[in-house]
This record gives structure tokens, sequence and C-alpha cells, in this order.
């Protein structure tokens, strides 16, 4: 009988806590997000559930009939309620370079979500940022193309390194080695200048142009950004030039260091023009991608793609070649800096203006900027 009365006690018990659970209110939800850069690729693993409410006692267990019947109902009515989906307060902050205020929706179902900003976006971005880089001093823009430089050395010396010193696949799949030529150094390179921050003219060219279509930028700070960061790059290119001279590792990198030297320096111009502006246009799409999104891996697979695509197709990059060709030239190659310079160096450095202002500036301003507003006559949006 003491058993069979404790049962019945226990069966009240269980009923009437699931009531109690069922008594707590729903929560109301309020998640920060910031526009176009989500934290999570999809509307539900991005919430995150936070609620300052602490739920009501529980009530003494009773074997009462009545309470078991009523802590069923409110355990069935409960059950109803969380079908329905709860309200999420999501507030919308405006991005840190327009005056816009911060809106505020509330969403009530699954949202799918990007981590990609819109191309409109981006190339707004890119206005923001290149108006940065001309405000700087120019010594700034000095000292971080010089850092800019070293980490194009560094990345060129490990392509001189894997890519040129694998013959037997090189003969084999000659497609295959030029794309591990490609893939290994340079993407590195780009990946480490934008994300450590330093000053690439080449990836300059868009970003300052851009700035300045858009009335962010005088011509005076852009060319003063071109200018130091071109001299930078010099500066960095020819010191890591003479670190590696005196490394001891000049064997491993005077395979393709040679080669490299004497095929840039023995096409016509038209045609190292030609190709100097598909390389920046590689380049400057890296960037504009690297914009898009704020992940370290998103900024990687940004610059591997288009990055080991100019190196893999043989495209004419100006700060590279100013470490490659001296580098070749240290190592015997038979090429002077003449030479270097006036049938490499100048239209290479021409074609990768070219691309930056005309090919991505220009043609995304037309787009989405302030000469595609001058010709459709609609005013500016906030």
């Amino acid at each position: 009988m003491q058993a069979c009365s404790s049962l019945k006690g226990f069966r009240a018990i269980l009923p009437l806590r699931a009531g109690v659970r069922a008594a707590r209110p729903l929560r109301v939800v309020r998640v920060v997000v910031a526009q176009g850069v989500p934290d999570r690729p999809s509307g539900g693993a991005g919430r995150s559930m936070s609620s300052s409410s602490t739920p009501p006692p529980a009530e003494p267990p009773s074997p009462a009939p009545a309470k078991e019947q009523q802590a069923e109902e409110d355990y069935n009515s409960a059950a109803a309620a969380r079908q329905q989906p709860t309200p999420v307060i999501v507030n919308v902050a405006a991005p840190s370079y327009t005056s816009s205020p911060a809106s505020s929706v509330t969403v009530t179902n699954e949202v799918a979500t990007s981590s990609v900003l819109s191309p409109a976006q981006i190339y707004e971005k890119a206005a923001a940022t290149g108006a940065y880089k001309t405000q700087l001093p120019w010594w700034k823009i000095v000292l971080l193309g010089t850092v800019a430089g070293c980490y194009v050395g560094l990345g060129g010396a490990l392509l001189l390194t894997v890519g040129p010193n694998c013959p037997g696949i090189a003969s084999a799949n000659p497609g295959l080695a030029k794309y591990i030529t490609g893939a290994i150094g340079f993407p590195f390179a780009l990946l480490q200048i934008i994300v450590c921050g330093s000053e690439l003219f080449t990836g300059n060219t868009a970003l300052c142009f851009a700035a300045w279509l858009e009335g962010k930028a005088s011509i005076g700070g852009v060319l003063k950004n071109w200018v130091c960061a071109y001299a930078g790059n010099i500066l960095g290119c020819c010191l890591m030039v003479s670190i590696f001279s005196n490394t001891g590792l000049m064997p491993q990198l005077t395979r393709g260091a040679e080669a490299l030297a004497i095929y840039k320096t023995a096409a016509p111009f038209k045609e190292v023009f030609l190709k100097a502006i598909c390389a920046n246009w590689f380049v400057c799409l890296a960037v504009w991608q690297c914009l898009a999104t704020n992940s370290f891996g998103g900024k990687f697979i940004a610059c591997l793609g288009p990055v080991s695509a100019f190196v893999c197709i043989g495209l004419e990059h100006c700060i590279a070649n100013i470490f490659f060709v001296p580098l070749g030239i240290a190592c015997g190659a038979n090429v002077t800096l003449q030479q270097f310079i006036t049938l490499n160096l100048i239209p290479t450095t021409l074609g990768n203006i070219v691309a930056g202002t005309l090919c991505m500036a220009t043609v995304y301003s037309l787009l989405y900027g302030a000469l595609g507003r001058k010709i459709t006559g609609e005013p500016k949006t906030a």
C-alpha cells in the first residue's frame, strides 16, 4: 500500500513540473548584426539566444487529481505555443563610412543571410578605403610600401623555390607545373599585404582612383599615394634581393630567377603592356573580393584564385618584376638594369595603371558610383 501511494505521488509530480516549465514566458531575442557582414551563413545558425528572465519557483508537489489535470492542460497549451516561431528583433547597423541611422526589423522565420557584400557595397567600401589611403602622410605610405615590397619578395622566393625546381612535373605535365608555381607564393604575399596592412602600388591604382571618382580624394592625394607606394615597393623588393643574395640560398633560386629575367625582357612593348593590363586586373579583382568579406578564410580564397591565375598564365606585374628580374641579374642572367627598365618595367607599370583605373575603378563607378549617376541623373542614395 505504501509503495502504491508513493507511485501515485510520483505520477502527480511529473506533469506538474512540466506545467511549470511551460508557464515560462516566450523570450524576445535582440541580435545586433552588421549590414552585409553577418556572423553566420544562415539566419537560424546565427541567432544567439539570451534572456535575463528567471523561471518562477516550482510549486510544492501535490498528489491532488485537480492539480494533475491542470498541469496536463498547461503542458498541452505550452506545447502548442512552442509551434509558433519566436520573434527576433534585428538591429541593422549602418556602415561606418555612411551617416545613415541604424534601423530595426522583426523577423519571425528563418532568414538566409550572406557573408559577402553586394557589388555596390564593395565599390563603396573600395572608394572609402582609397580615400583613407590618400590621407596618410607620405612617410607612412613609403614605410608601408616597403613592407609590401618585402612581402612580395618573400612570396617570390617561395615561388622560385618550388615551381622551377620540379623539372619532372614540368616535363610530364607543364600545365600542372604552372599551376603549382602560381598557387604557391604570390597568393600568400597578397594575403599578408591585405591582412597585415601595407601599401601595394598595383592595388592602390584602383582604390585611390575610385576615391577620386567619388569625390572622396583629390588628384594630388592619389598621386602622392601612388608615387610613395611605388617608391616603397621598390625599396622593399631591393632589400629582399639583397637579403636573399647573402643567405646562401641562391642555388635553389637561380634556375627560376635567370629564366624569368630573360623571359620578361625579351617580349615587345605591346605584348608586355597588354599582359600587364590582364595581370593587374586579376590583382585588383582579388583586392575587391577581399573587401567583400571579413573572415580570414574568405580573404585567403579571394587572393588564391586571381593571383594564382595571373602567375600561372604568365602575365606581368610591375612590383613582382622588381624582385624577380634584379634577382635574376644577381644570379648571372645576361640582362642589364637599363634593359629591364625600358623593356619591361615601364610598359608593365603603365599597363597595371590602366587596369586599376579603367578596368576596375571606372567601370564600377559607371555601374554603382558617381559616373553612373551623372549619366542617369539619379541622386546619390544614403
